[in-house]
């Protein structure tokens, strides 16, 4: 088994713990080790916090080739605010562990980058393509053809419709739908249950049926 920490912690981190043991039930494929975390000491769930995330700590674990990392301080509160913390610690991303739960159906055709999880019951599409660090959470359907650019997004139930763009950090909230072909502008925020009939600019905030603007992510 291939070892793995996940830099993170309650919230997404735990999810993507989660997910690994779902894994690790049907074939064992990680040996989770930990969990680094600023914030935290002793354990989470069972998993020891193996120190802060800095790069001193991580290029320590980078001595052992068998070590990968999945990054999780992605989400619509931390946006590209933290992005500039994954980019300091300066891990290749071949050393970035993809997790796909065991119950997601991906297309064959489907191309899926480093760093991103798949949870419970999503459908991907052929021809797709997403990312590195995209997550995608319970449930949600992924439309054929479509683009999910590096950071983005998708909550629960989410519906990305065929051949849609979401650009660098769009996040879709629960429950949101979009029309085909449209896009979604890099860090742009669309709310729980809005349905996107229209693009949508880079840094929007967009709520409601039809989706309209409500302002501007900071």
């Amino acid at each position: 088994m291939k070892k793995l920490i996940i830099i993170g912690g309650y919230g997404n981190g735990t999810v993507v713990q989660s997910t690994v043991e779902d894994v690790n039930q049907q074939k064992k494929r990680w040996n989770l080790i930990g969990f680094l975390n600023d914030n935290e000491t002793g354990s989470i769930n069972g998993y020891p916090v193996l120190g802060k995330i800095d790069k001193e700590t991580t290029d320590r674990f980078l001595e052992d080739p068998e070590v990968y990392f999945f990054y999780t301080l992605i989400s619509v509160k931390m946006n590209h605010k933290f992005i500039g913390k994954l980019h300091d610690l300066k891990i290749p991303k071949e050393r970035f562990a993809t997790i796909i739960h065991p119950t997601a159906v991906i297309s064959k055709f489907a191309e899926i980058g480093y760093g991103t999880s798949i949870q419970p019951l999503v459908s991907v599409g052929p021809n797709t393509k997403i990312g590195n660090h995209v997550q995608i959470y319970a449930q949600a359907m992924i439309g054929h053809g479509s683009k999910l650019n590096d950071y983005s997004y998708v909550a629960t139930n989410a519906i990305v419709g065929a051949d849609v763009q979401l650009m660098e950090g769009a996040y879709m909230g629960s429950n949101a739908t979009t029309l085909e072909f449209v896009k979604l502008g890099k860090w742009s925020l669309t709310g729980i249950g809005a349905v996107v009939l229209n693009n949508v600019p880079d840094y929007a905030k967009m709520v409601g049926n039809p989706a309209r603007q409500i302002g501007t992510v900071e």
